[in-house]
């Protein structure tokens, strides 16, 4: 049996959960390691299971709790080369480690893992997709745009975690400071809805099965807005799917392969 499900997803800490039968796989570590815990004992494991931690990139609300995480796990820490010379200097020393460069494949015991640059304001971040065929799922967020290259990277994939980040009319009359904004809205921000929505039905044209709309803004974006744009999307697109949203501060339901 295979499933991942999201254990949190916004500004203020983003993690994600994958196990197929036999490695437990953790993307990203942007909470508490005590609220980490806690979501997977729902799941029935916990942090001194997992086998793997998969770093997307060095912001903190992606790798907050990864220093004292990998002082309670046995877990193998992954994650770009540029990624761990951001974070290094918080680590204990010489973490059980595998670095990569963007693009590399992985094979993390038998679970098969691709890597794929994308578009951020961190150097070396990254997405992932992990496990092989109809077992697969992609973790594309944190990214101001989906490049052809990226996009072939996730295609295919049974499941994708997509960034819906913002509503772009939100987005420009709310309170943020102009320069704050601009950063969201380039190309090394972060997707809005409406470009989300059209990157998911050419996913699902693919053979995608399964959306979870992921690290909505609390201030630029409403849940009900985002499935709007992905609903809407797929409609246009004659295409169905199963549309899930990724909660800001708890579990998604598991997706089970």
């Amino acid at each position: 049996m295979t499933y991942f499900c999201t254990l949190a997803s916004g500004s203020a800490g983003n993690s994600a959960f994958y196990f197929d039968g036999r490695r437990r796989v953790l993307i990203d570590a942007g909470k508490n390691v005590r609220y980490l815990s806690s979501q997977l004992r729902w799941l029935g494991t916990g942090v001194e299971e997992l086998d793997y931690v998969l770093i997307t990139h060095s912001h903190s609300d992606h790798v907050s709790a990864l220093p004292v995480l990998m002082k309670h796990s046995r877990a193998v820490l992954v994650c770009s080369c540029d990624t761990y010379a951001a974070v290094a200097a918080k680590l204990p020393p010489d973490p059980p480690r595998i670095l990569f460069a963007p693009g590399e494949t992985l094979n993390l015991g038998d679970c098969l893992v691709r890597t794929f640059a994308t578009l951020h304001d961190a150097m070396g971040s990254c997405g992932y997709v992990v496990g092989a065929g109809r077992e697969s799922v992609a973790f594309c967020t944190d990214t101001g745009t989906v490049t052809g290259e990226m996009f072939s990277a996730i295609r295919g994939s049974r499941a994708v975690v997509l960034e819906f980040n913002h509503d772009e009319t939100l987005l420009k009359n709310g309170p943020y400071p102009y320069p704050l904004k601009l950063r969201i809205l380039s190309d090394r921000g972060h997707l809005s809805n409406a470009f989300a929505g059209r990157v998911a039905a050419a996913l699902c044209r693919d053979g995608t099965e399964t959306l979870v709309l992921a690290h909505l803004s609390a201030e630029n974006n409403r849940p009900a807005l985002a499935l709007e744009a992905a609903t809407a999307a797929l409609e246009r697109a004659e295409l169905r799917a199963d549309i899930r949203l990724a909660p800001r501060d708890g579990m998604c339901d598991p997706v089970f392969f």
